[in-house]
């Protein structure tokens, strides 16, 4: 037949689409490592931080008693010869992080919520931001002196325990939090459920040293916590650098600074000049609003010692 009136008849009267006034969003990084942190937040007008710290004078913790061993030796009426106490220091900077928007009148003005955009704007912006904060972090990471890992070989319990153990022999004193690639999630959860490998001899001690519990997400949460796992959190990121030509991943275990007893040991530092701020800009002549956010903070290396870097198969 011929003649009908149809939606297509009446294109101008009859919306393409329904749009529905919820708005999906997308998948977005999770939202570490930078709570892992201590925070050296200066008080002057500066942006760069300068955290110091005592030379030892015991050694290395794990030197056998090399500098201690006959070094403080005294003799009966004979002066002590004086030693200087001395500090060292590690220092980072502070950068300037910023995101601009430019939504037109039109798109504000048609949009299906107009608040709803200018919400989203916010939010999103605060995120990547923060997104891109926490990818200098996990960079970072390939700056630790200390490495456990083969390169382009699969991460293994033994590598995690490598770390562990290396960092327990170097004295880190303090609880740790391991920051592990995708792939090192992936190829450590499947070690530890691994099959056809042999038992323990003390099935029951090796259960009680492991102690592992595990988050029933996989990690599909905010923070990306996986597993608990010797008494150390792991949590996934996919903000971690490659290594050797992108053949490897680097994560790392260190002591956390989130906790005021573990600041003079932890290993990562973070400072803050300006919070994330939003500003609006108006442009008459192209008729639309200048969303700027910004905000300024840094991170660095403060105690070498104490992080590990973990090196593994991409």
């Amino acid at each position: 037949m011929a003649g009908e009136t149809t939606t297509t008849t009446l294109t101008q009267l009859v919306y393409a689409k329904w749009i529905s006034p919820y708005i999906q969003s997308y998948a977005a990084q999770y939202q570490n490592p930078s709570q892992f942190l201590a925070g050296w937040d200066p008080k002057l007008g500066t942006s760069t931080v300068s955290v110091p710290r005592w030379v030892s004078g015991q050694g290395s913790p794990n030197d056998h008693g090399t500098a201690v061993d006959t070094e403080l030796d005294a003799t009966e009426a004979t002066d002590l010869a004086a030693t200087a106490l001395s500090t060292a220091e590690n220092s980072f900077n502070i950068v300037e992080y910023g995101l601009r928007r430019d939504p037109t009148d039109n798109a504000i003005e048609d949009a299906v919520s107009a608040e709803q955009l200018f919400s989203f704007l916010a939010s999103d912006g605060a995120s990547i931001l923060m997104a891109a904060y926490n990818d200098d972090i996990c960079a970072l990471f390939a700056s630790f002196s200390n490495t456990s890992g083969t390169t382009n070989v699969a991460l293994t319990i033994a590598t995690i325990d490598d770390a562990l153990y290396s960092l327990a022999e170097r004295g880190a004193a303090g609880a740790l939090v391991g920051i592990l690639d995708h792939k090192q999630c992936r190829d450590f959860l499947n070690a530890l459920q691994a099959t056809g490998t042999s038992m323990a001899v003390y099935a029951g001690s090796t259960d009680r040293q492991i102690g592992t519990q595990f988050s029933p997400d996989l990690g599909m949460n905010p923070e990306g916590f996986v597993l608990r796992y010797k008494e150390v959190d792991f949590y996934r990121q996919g903000l971690t650098d490659t290594a050797n030509a992108g053949v490897d991943v680097v994560g790392s275990i260190f002591v956390r600074g989130d906790a005021e007893v573990n600041r003079p040991k932890a290993a990562l530092g973070k400072a803050r000049r300006r919070d994330f701020r939003v500003e609006l800009q108006r442009d008459a002549s192209k008729r639309t609003t200048e969303v700027n956010m910004t905000m300024r903070a840094g991170s660095g290396i403060t105690q070498n010692t104490f992080g590990q870097k973990v090196l593994s198969k991409a």
